[in-house]
């Protein structure tokens, strides 16, 4: 009881998260998400090469790997209670740190238990971020603002994105593999002060599973939403895990394939902020059929190709065409959404892409067993059904609550 009173002491009374429109928050919750998907990102070149460094096969590389996804989406979903219970910064603060120690801890583990232990930890910490920031942005502005802070977000986002693998693979190849680790360690910790923009509310739902069930009650499209983000991840990570093993097995080289999803991440950058720009006029989401049509095109064609300059070009045009989808589905959820189940939906939003990310790879290896290129082939049939619900998909925005 004692405890209680003082977390109630230090946080807002449990109501309904009213918004604060402030254009400069889209900018510093932008920079957040910039230096949290950098740090995650400054360890991917390495992580593969570092277990299989130390030994162990190919199904505990893509275990080890995968834990933190099945974590992250399970915290995601249950963020909700986290935030009901000690409010929305200070379970941003715990993200963050707790993403810095098992950043690293990670290199200093001995055992295979505790790889996977590690990971799993630092799923669960980061999944109480993303929902939290996703809901701050979308409250950051009126409705008819969203599609620019969207954009403006996704755009920092890309940066991290783009400049998390060129530090993580240079420090790595100069210093040694467990570099990147400790870099996005400090990275993680270095962010914690920026945490004072996010506002020390709590949101009114202390029982995540029953928020979720009467979010999708008033709101069953944000379901069909989740379900669509979801094939869309499984077609981006079969580009993402699949690409690098038939470039090689045609001859390019580890810097190739590297400059190949560079590529990929300048385009997106220019991608957002060419919507950024266009916001007003053309909203990513009146964008979202022609993305996924090219994202599924994209991917299908790539047992096609086999030399640099065409992987290389097709990777960019997929990357700048297919760059309207998180934007647009992060407007469409956030639209869709009540005010006070916002946290809900960016959680289920950000668990299932999650979902997507840990599925293909998994259906994709299995179905590479049959030769890679069956890999790819899961694109058109993501695709398809994503685009036809995309179309019949009538966005019917909830209205401002005073």
């Amino acid at each position: 009881m004692l405890f209680q009173s003082k977390i109630q002491a230090v946080t807002l009374p449990v109501a309904p998260v009213p918004p604060v429109f402030s254009p400069w928050r889209v900018h510093a919750l932008g920079f957040i998400a910039m230096g949290s998907i950098m740090s995650i990102m400054l360890i991917s070149p390495v992580i593969p090469l570092y277990l299989d460094q130390r030994g162990l096969p190919p199904v505990h590389v893509g275990g080890v790997i995968g834990a933190m996804s099945l974590a992250l989406m399970a915290a995601e979903v249950l963020a909700l209670g986290v935030t009901s219970w000690v409010g929305r910064r200070l379970a941003v603060i715990v993200a963050l740190a707790g993403s810095a120690m098992m950043f690293a801890w990670f290199p200093l583990t001995v055992s295979l238990a505790g790889l996977y232990a590690t990971r799993l930890v630092l799923g669960a910490a980061r999944g109480m971020l993303w929902p939290v920031a996703f809901a701050e942005v979308a409250e950051a502005g009126p409705l008819d603002q969203r599609a620019g802070q969207f954009s403006l977000f996704w755009l920092y986002f890309g940066i991290g994105q783009l400049l998390g693998p060129l530090i993580g693979g240079l420090l790595g190849e100069k210093l040694s593999l467990t570099a990147p680790f400790f870099a996005a360690a400090l990275g993680s910790l270095l962010l914690l002060p920026a945490a004072g923009i996010i506002r020390s509310v709590r949101d009114d739902s202390p029982n995540p599973l029953r928020s979720y069930a009467t979010l999708l009650a008033r709101a069953p499209g944000v379901g069909r939403i989740w379900l669509v983000t979801m094939l869309n991840t499984v077609a981006f990570s079969i580009m993402t895990t699949f690409l690098p093993l038939h470039a090689a097995a045609n001859g390019l080289s580890t810097a190739e394939i590297g400059l190949i999803f560079t590529g990929g991440g300048v385009a997106f950058i220019v991608a957002q902020a060419t919507l950024n720009r266009i916001a007003h006029r053309i909203p990513a989401e009146r964008l979202l059929v022609p993305a996924y049509v090219i994202r599924g095109l994209g991917v299908a064609v790539v047992p096609l190709l086999t030399s640099f300059q065409a992987l290389f070009v097709v990777n960019f045009l997929t990357s700048l065409g297919a760059a309207p989808i998180p934007n647009g589905l992060s407007m469409r959820v956030s639209a869709r959404s009540p005010r006070e189940h916002l946290v809900a939906a960016m959680g289920g939003f950000n668990a299932a892409a999650d979902l997507g990310f840990f599925l293909g790879p998994v259906v994709g290896g299995i179905l590479a067993g049959w030769g890679l290129k069956w890999a790819f082939a899961i694109a058109p049939l993501v695709t398809l059904p994503a685009v036809m619900w995309l179309i019949a998909d009538v966005t019917r925005p909830q209205p401002e609550a005073g």
